[in-house]
């Protein structure tokens, strides 16, 4: 927060910019006394656990720590089951429609797609899939203002949403899929990621924070997806994962889901966690 303050970004979540000096400063002031509050709450811990690497880097420098990384756990034996074959050129997005998700630059991203390279207008199958859920009107409204820019970017046929899926509907959607989009800038983790991964997609993820860091990183020395952090770099990066031939899909794909399998499964959960503790076993 106190990044974004002080570099007037203008986000959903933080609009500063126009409020003018006194209410950035004041901003920064509450930010720091707060970030001094937590910092001395947090070095009272004796055990300190993080999800993340970028996490992990915030914790040490306000609590004056050295914390432990424990990845959160992903149902990977599950997802695992689901075969790479006969799979669509179809891109799927997992995430609650709240602001930070950025489904906006997916919309922008997937227009430029097919503006830049329009042979996937005519490809069977393709399609934007946008799954997720809706907690209350503020929600309602914003999906209505999604369904409103899909359909002024002229992409209406090629975009769909699926509000508060069961969950046998999203492994479905996954099963079907060869690409999952993921646009959040600076997310601790990213277990969505890993679920694509983990599912058999291949992975297109903002270029920050727990994607970029943990998640979609070289495993076995092999690429197992792809960053991006701009309407123009993901509409490349999504033409890119669209056009592997079945071989390279199915040797990345397999590689992303080794990766999430050995990194951030249930069982890789338990292990850190009382890696972790065990001091105060014996």
């Amino acid at each position: 927060m106190l990044q974004r303050v002080y570099e007037q970004r203008q986000t959903q979540e933080v609009q500063v910019s126009n409020k003018g000096w006194l209410w950035s400063t004041g901003k920064l002031i509450y930010y720091h006394l707060f970030a001094k509050a937590y910092g001395f709450c947090g070095s009272y811990a004796d055990v300190v656990m993080v999800n993340s690497t970028w996490t992990k880097g915030h914790i040490d420098q306000l609590w004056s720590t050295d914390a432990q990384i424990v990845y959160p756990p992903c149902d990977t034996d599950r997802l695992n089951e689901l075969p790479l074959k006969n799979r669509l050129p179809m891109i799927v997005s997992v995430a609650q429609f709240r602001p930070e998700k950025d489904h906006s630059m997916q919309l922008k991203a997937v227009a430029q797609l097919l503006e830049k390279y329009p042979q996937w207008k005519t490809c069977e199958g393709f399609e934007l899939v946008l799954i997720g859920s809706s907690r209350n009107q503020g929600d309602e409204d914003r999906i209505q203002r999604l369904r409103q820019e899909v359909v002024s970017l002229g992409i209406d046929d090629y975009v769909r949403f699926e509000i508060n899926a069961s969950y046998d509907v999203l492994v479905s959607s996954l099963g079907k899929a060869k690409v999952g989009l993921h646009t959040m800038w600076n997310e601790h983790f990213g277990i969505g990621v890993v679920e694509y991964m983990a599912a058999g997609l291949i992975p297109v993820a903002h270029n920050s924070a727990g994607p970029k860091l943990d998640i979609v990183t070289d495993y076995a020395g092999k690429q197992t997806g792809y960053l991006a952090d701009s309407v123009d770099g993901f509409a490349s990066s999504l033409h890119a994962a669209l056009s592997l031939s079945l071989e390279e899909y199915e040797a990345m794909a397999s590689n992303a889901r080794a990766s999430a399998s050995d990194r951030f499964s249930e069982v890789a959960f338990s292990s850190k966690f009382l890696r972790s503790l065990r001091r105060y076993f014996t």
